[in-house]
């Protein structure tokens, strides 16, 4: 008797194992000619779309969404270069995103961090666009992005207007815990246009402006001003003739 049951069972083992394979043959004959989805960005879906498929918890769904967005490109064992990445698609994907967290900086790091460095320079607007819109929203919180998006602006897409413009945004954030440096970004940019003048000036308005300024932003800012201020004198001859005027008729009072 047992060995009747242990044959029976040994059977029945068998035969499920035939089904098992039956089933995975049929399975993969109705499905061999699906494949994969290779695209390299996923299509944009609707902020309607995205709402309803949150099903009310929209910081899942945003994790989720953003997790995908990640890692678009590398899946199925690939990876992709970044040039070959449409950017029109990502910056969707970018603002789209902060539809359902407008709080988070995931994004705005995944786009100024890793989507940036793009070989097709000229995709990098993309991501300026998306961190300036992004960053005027709610500047007090995100004056970080904005300096980033200066930054690409400038040394990326050696676009100096457009940082400049940038830049002044940056400079207006309003707080005064700021670094010192993101108000001085417009003098900076305007001294690589050419606007010496102009960036002297940025510089001495806040010298006179700011209440407390560090021993050694002091001494840069005195240093900028006066070094410019030389120069200014130097390419305005009778000016500098007027400064002569005035130190002799100085030293002859003296004596």
């Amino acid at each position: 008797m047992k060995l009747y049951m242990k044959k029976f069972s040994f059977f029945r083992t068998d035969i499920l194992l035939y089904v098992f394979l039956a089933c995975q043959v049929m399975l993969w004959t109705q499905t061999k000619h699906y494949k994969p989805d290779f695209t390299i960005v996923p299509e944009v879906p609707s902020k309607l779309s995205v709402k309803a498929f949150s099903f009310g918890d929209e910081q899942f769904y945003f994790r989720t969404l953003a997790f995908q967005l990640q890692n678009a490109g590398d899946t199925f064992g690939r990876f992709t270069a970044l040039k070959k990445y449409n950017y029109v698609k990502l910056y969707n994907w970018f603002t789209l995103l902060d539809t359902l967290d407008d709080k988070s900086s995931f994004v705005p790091s995944l786009a100024a961090y890793y989507y940036s460095q793009t070989q097709r320079t000229q995709d990098v607007k993309y991501v300026v666009r998306y961190l300036e819109e992004t960053s005027e929203r709610d500047l007090y919180n995100k004056w970080w992005w904005m300096s980033q998006a200066v930054y690409l602006a400038n040394h990326k897409l050696k676009d100096k207007e457009w940082a400049l413009t940038l830049a002044y945004k940056l400079a207006s954030t309003p707080r005064n815990d700021i670094p010192l440096w993101a108000k001085q970004m417009p003098a900076f940019i305007l001294e690589q246009l050419g606007e010496e003048e102009q960036a002297m000036h940025i510089i001495a308005d806040l010298l006179k402006n700011l209440d407390k300024i560090e021993d050694g932003e002091l001494n840069f800012m005195s240093y900028f001003v006066t070094e410019r201020l030389k120069k200014y004198v130097e390419d305005h001859p009778e000016l500098k003739r007027l400064q002569d005027s005035k130190m002799y008729q100085e030293q002859h009072k003296k004596k």
